[in-house]
């Protein structure tokens, strides 16, 4: 009986390196560390400006307002606690017509889009409403949220 011997005999530098029992794991770090950039100072400069903490009534027969959705409406909010919000900037309410003016003198439409908290007080309503008329602006529009679309079974 004959051996046959194989063909392949390992070279002096393959028997010398052992198997390496070691993962790669660079590329993962890297996708990890920009994720992590993200996170962090991804937040700072968001892809829409703040909105004010306003949860707006619910209405079912009410129009669409395209206008208040523009980069130069005349937006004024008001929170819950009675915080006056003038295109997402805080602000008082005594502030309102200087500022009110000021953007009507450069160019902004003279209607004043309020969204008011549904559980704000009237009378903190009541004194912006009295602030935005001593701007000398008469159209003001109530902005609301339609009610949830209720699924079918």
């Amino acid at each position: 009986m004959r051996f046959i011997e194989s063909q392949w005999t390992p070279s002096a530098k393959q028997r010398r390196t052992r198997p390496r029992s070691v993962l790669e794991v660079s590329g993962f770090a890297g996708i990890l560390l920009a994720l992590l950039f993200l996170m962090m100072f991804g937040l700072l400069y968001p892809a829409h400006p703040l909105q004010a903490p306003v949860d707006m009534s619910v209405t079912e027969h009410s129009t669409l307002e395209p206008a208040a959705l523009r980069e130069d409406a005349l937006e004024v909010a008001i929170s819950r606690d009675g915080t006056v919000y003038f295109r997402n900037h805080r602000g008082s309410a005594s502030d309102l017509p200087v500022l009110l003016r000021q953007a009507v003198g450069d160019g902004a439409e003279k209607t004043v889009y309020v969204k008011a908290d549904a559980r704000a007080k009237y009378g903190d309503v009541k004194t912006v409403l009295d602030q935005i008329r001593q701007a000398g602006l008469q159209n003001i529009t109530f902005l609301t949220e339609h009610p949830p679309a209720a699924s079918t079974p």
